[in-house]
């Protein structure tokens, strides 16, 4: 064995060499071993608040959604964004769960905003049951005759007619929509009936239209009586919060023509609803 620093021959086993002093072994052993600890690494706390928005942005998308559908849709995606993104940290857990609720406030939104759609007037796209004729225009005047019936009024309306039908309406605007005093009519045929079997009919067919078809009204009375001679029901309901009143009446009365139940509305803002101005000049035919 020879020393590295001075070449000179040295015992075997020798810790330093005898002629220089140079030292021919290191203690592998003497540098102090440290124990390693786990420590979280940034990526990690990353990873934690990720899912932890995930979950509290789908909680929040979910109570939002109530209120305004696109709130709920747009924390619902960034907590699904969110929730993708922290899939590979520690908290995969919070994770799942965030996604879950995003997909839940993004479906609640998805849902309001179809029904909110569906309920919005301007958007539907049916045309009343009773009727499958285009409006007919308008004209300026003070009666009304068809071949099943002849009315009038008080004072000039604005009557939409069409020559070979019952079916009438008289409005004080520029169109039915945009009035404050309206009558409307329609006829129809049907099966021959006793005038008390209509009446139990007419009953259920006048508080399905109100309940259906008039949304904030409520029903204030309901009486069976007659209309120009022929027996009647009659309705009546109102919507309090914009002033409106409403009176249907079922009549059932066989004309020439065939039609023998006719439908007779009257609406008004700021009064009270009745028919008693069209009965008084109403004669059948």
């Amino acid at each position: 064995m020879t020393c590295q620093n001075c070449t000179q021959s040295v015992e075997a086993g020798a810790v330093f060499c005898g002629n220089c002093g140079y030292p021919l072994q290191v203690n592998r052993h003497a540098v102090a071993q440290h124990p390693a600890y786990a420590v979280a690494t940034p990526a990690q706390h990353r990873g934690e608040t990720k899912a932890l928005l995930s979950l509290l942005l789908g909680i929040i998308g979910i109570i939002g959604a109530l209120f305004m559908a696109l709130f709920g849709l747009v924390l619902g995606l960034a907590g699904l964004i969110m929730g993708t993104l922290s899939r590979s940290s520690v908290r995969r857990g919070i994770s799942n769960a965030g996604l879950i609720f995003s997909s839940l406030a993004i479906l609640t939104g998805l849902a309001v905003w179809t029904y909110a759609i569906k309920h919005d007037p301007r958007f539907d796209e049916h045309p009343p049951a009773a009727t499958n004729q285009p409006a007919a225009p308008a004209i300026a005047s003070a009666d009304l005759s068809t071949h099943c019936y002849s009315t009038g009024f008080v004072d000039k309306l604005n009557v939409s007619n069409h020559s070979d039908s019952c079916d009438m309406s008289a409005f004080n605007g520029q169109t039915i929509n945009s009035s404050t005093n309206a009558y409307k009519v329609y006829a129809n045929t049907a099966q021959a009936t006793t005038p008390n079997a209509f009446m139990g009919i007419a009953k259920q067919a006048l508080e399905q239209d109100v309940h259906t078809n008039l949304s904030g009204f409520t029903i204030d009375s309901q009486q069976v009586g007659r209309f120009a001679g022929s027996p009647a029901y009659f309705v009546t309901a109102s919507d309090q919060a914009h002033g409106i009143a409403i009176v249907e009446a079922a009549v059932l009365h066989q004309v020439a023509s065939g039609e023998n139940v006719f439908i007779l509305v009257h609406a008004i803002n700021g009064d009270k609803a009745d028919l008693s101005v069209m009965e008084a000049q109403w004669q059948w035919k």
